[in-house]
Formats: structure tokens, sequence, C-alpha cells
């Protein structure tokens, strides 16, 4: 693991735990996430009953995010990497309880 890789995890972690605050951009997450498909944006408009432009945006910030991925299998599609979403989580939850271990 690179020493950037710890702070990046973070901010993916943090990105993850605000999605709250943008309902197009956790909407696209977790059915990405749940259905571990492979979409164009217009796939994803067309499927979750976004506009074109709202999809748009919040893919951009999804990506922005590191919440989403760019694919490689096909030109102008995204996905979403469970395995890293696992990693983040997993740390937050190590974080959490060496918190509450140092506070006994």
């Amino acid at each position: 693991m690179s020493i950037k890789t710890p702070g990046r995890i973070r901010e993916r972690t943090d990105a993850l735990l605000r999605l709250k605050r943008a309902p197009s951009q956790e909407t696209i997450f977790y059915y990405m996430l749940e259905t571990g498909k492979t979409m164009t944006v217009k796939e994803v408009a067309s499927e979750l009953g976004l506009t074109a432009k709202s999809a748009e945006r919040a893919v951009a910030k999804l990506l922005e995010k590191g919440l989403l991925q760019r694919s490689t299998f096909r030109e102008g599609t995204y996905t979403c990497d469970s395995n890293m979403i696992i990693v983040s989580l997993l740390r937050t939850v190590i974080e959490l309880y060496e918190d509450m271990e140092n506070r006994r």
C-alpha cells in the first residue's frame, strides 16, 4: 500500500458517508454497487429515471470522489469497484474500534 493510499481511502470513506446529501449520487452509487453493472451515463439515466444531465453531473461527482471508476472494458462506461468500498469501510470500522479501545 502506498503512502497516498490511506489518505485516498479516508477521502473515499468521507464521501461515502456524505452521500445522503446528494440524492442522485446516492441513487446511482448504490444501484451500481448492488448490480455490479458497467454502464454509460445514458443507461444510468434511463434505468433510474433521471435526466441525462442529472446523471452526467452525478457520475462526474462520483468519479471525482473515487466512488465510481471508468471502465476499461467498454469506452464511455463506468463501474463501482466493490472491493475498494469494502476496504474503505473496513478501515473506518478498525479506526472506530481503536478509538473505542483507547477511551477505555
